[in-house]
């Protein structure tokens, strides 16, 4: 409850200090909030809330890039939280590369570059070795941990086929509603894209980089992985809301 009430106020704060419109402020909240009732499930920790909590400030960062100043910290501390951080790492490493117009030379003076290399470095290395430290045997309690053998950063997962078993199931209602959820935003993403702003832009390749690593080491039917995209895409749609009033006024 202290994360929800935390992630609630950090949005609305930081959505806040995008507009000034409170029709715009308690509607993206209620949006935000929505879209992770839709997305609940039954696996729930508190690193998941935690990478909310580090997707929010990436969205504020996207929408504004005055705040970019605070990256390096941010990803770095979002390290030891989830690897989710390396994506982002590389994100932004690509952000920084468009703003200098795809000149290497000119990325190469940027010492933020140097930063997020060095997160990203740092991070890969961090997660080897934490996994070969903590990951002894599989769990007694939750079945985790049959990935073990697996020698990709240390027993991380890599899961498509476990993916793909995971239609069989016999969940094949909620599991036919999370692929449509997912395709229906690809669609949304897609069709929309050249229409988008240059913001907008990198809120959907946020938004699609973090989904593909759900179905390579992920389980895709643990919809809280899909909790980076959930925060990258309101922020997508509060940014569409807000052109939408400035093209009618």
């Amino acid at each position: 409850l202290i994360f929800v009430l935390l992630n609630n106020f950090l949005f609305a704060k930081c959505i806040s200090l995008l507009t000034n419109s409170k029709f715009e402020i308690l509607n993206s909240l209620v949006i935000f909030n929505a879209l992770f009732i839709i997305a609940q499930d039954q696996w729930l920790f508190v690193w998941d809330f935690i990478d909310v909590t580090f997707f929010i400030l990436y969205g504020l960062i996207i929408m504004e890039t005055h705040y970019i100043k605070y990256l390096f910290v941010i990803n770095f501390f979002h390290i030891f939280n989830r690897e989710t951080a390396l994506i982002m790492a590389i994100f932004f490493i690509y952000v920084i590369f468009k703003k200098k117009n795809g000149n290497i030379n000119n990325l190469l003076r940027d010492k933020l570059f140097y930063g997020l290399v060095f997160n990203l470095f740092f991070g890969t290395v961090y997660t080897y070795f934490s996994r070969k430290l903590l990951f002894i045997r599989q769990s007694d309690l939750t079945g985790g941990g049959q990935d073990l053998n697996n020698n990709f950063l240390g027993g991380n997962w890599v899961t498509p086929m476990l993916n793909y078993g995971t239609l069989f199931n016999g969940e094949t209602v909620s599991n036919t509603l999370i692929l449509i959820s997912v395709f229906l935003v690809f669609y949304f993403l897609f069709r929309n894209y050249k229409q988008f702003s240059s913001k907008e832009k990198l809120l959907s390749i946020a938004t699609i980089i973090n989904i593909f690593p759900v179905f390579i080491f992920g389980i895709f039917i643990e919809t809280r992985q899909f909790f980076p995209s959930i925060v990258m895409l309101a922020y997508l749609i509060f940014s569409n809301s807000i052109k939408k009033i400035e093209i009618s006024s």
